[in-house]
């Protein structure tokens, strides 16, 4: 499929306009999102309500468990009488994978006691108790605009990039010396890849201990868990965070390890030599996307390389989104 963009094209294929849509989507839905809840903040007013009832919602699905604080009240907006149930502004509703997080809101709502909520003069009916921006709209619009990039960078690229043959490597010159990483590298190879496989076996174990601490702490008792550093939610706490450290250590070894091979195989494309895909992520894109059966040896090597990274990435991402909400 070829899409006209000002003075270019872009060639998509079919996984590039499912990925199209659904960042189209993501942008639009949490960029209307955040305007709502934006003018919901800036144009509401302070109103008394009375709390009718206050609890924990448990939300079942397939990948997780998440909480809902459900509060509803009564208040009185310019003589009519209204009932609510939504806590943040704006259109979405804000769960919590941590139970005692929606146990905290709901703690300040006992029923019955008067509290502050706010309403917009446009939609009375729709009042809101906590003003603040729940993270949602923010998070869709940034993965849409990551997706978008995505599909935009695979369409700009060369059409079948990483697929150069190779020259014989008697034909090529080796540099004068190696390097530590080049006289290591089957050493390399091995030890980050039975790292990766130790550390993940580990990390799962962790979480299937985690799990058997807080069923053994929370069985017979209604109270939130409190995770004791030293205690038998603590102690594979602790360890999983180790482990997925030990991922992303080896990860990284086998990046840099890969990333040798790499070179060593771009020395032996022909002349002259196409751009690099690590400096030009518009061919990173196509190759990562293109399966590895339908790659030489070069594509092969950069689409693995490339992935390395990229999970390496991801996986430091997610470490320290956990360490920030922690804090």
């Amino acid at each position: 499929m070829k899409l006209p963009v000002g003075i270019t094209t872009l060639h998509l294929s079919r996984k590039s306009v499912y990925l199209l849509v659904l960042a189209v989507a993501l942008v639009g839905a949490g960029g209307y999102s955040y305007v709502q809840q934006g003018q919901a903040v800036d144009d509401a007013v302070t109103v008394q309500a009375t709390v009718d009832s206050a609890q924990v919602e448990r939300i079942d699905s397939r990948r997780s468990i998440d909480y809902e604080p459900e509060i509803e009240y009564t208040y009185e907006y310019q003589g009519e009488t209204y009932t609510s149930e939504q806590v943040f502004p704006g259109p979405t509703i804000r769960t919590y994978s941590d139970r005692s997080n929606a146990q905290s809101i709901v703690r300040s709502y006992e029923p019955g006691t008067t509290v502050r909520a706010y309403v917009r003069p446009s939609e009375p009916s729709n009042a809101f108790l906590i003003r603040e921006r729940t993270p949602w709209p923010a998070r869709a619009v940034a993965i849409g605009g990551v997706l978008l990039c995505i599909v935009v960078l695979a369409g700009l690229g060369a059409k079948r990039p990483g697929r150069h043959e190779l020259r014989p490597e008697r034909e090529v010159r080796s540099p004068p010396s190696r390097t530590w990483v080049e006289r290591n590298d089957e050493r390399l190879r091995r030890l980050s890849k039975w790292a990766l496989l130790v550390c993940f076996v580990a990390f799962w174990l962790s979480m299937v201990g985690l799990a058997f601490g807080i069923l053994s702490l929370s069985e017979g008792s209604a109270r939130p868990v409190e995770a004791d550093l030293l205690g038998p939610v603590g102690i594979p706490l602790l360890a999983a965070a180790g482990f997925w450290v030990g991922m992303i250590l080896s990860l990284c070894l086998y990046g840099v390890q890969s990333f040798s091979r790499y070179r060593r195989l771009r020395r032996r494309l022909p002349e002259p030599r196409p751009p690099s895909p690590f400096t030009h992520p518009n061919r990173l894109v196509t190759i990562l996307g293109t399966a590895s059966d339908e790659l030489p040896e070069y594509g092969r090597r950069v689409r693995v390389t490339g992935w390395a990274f990229l999970i390496t990435t991801g996986m430091t991402a997610v470490l320290v989104q956990l360490l920030y909400t922690a804090s």
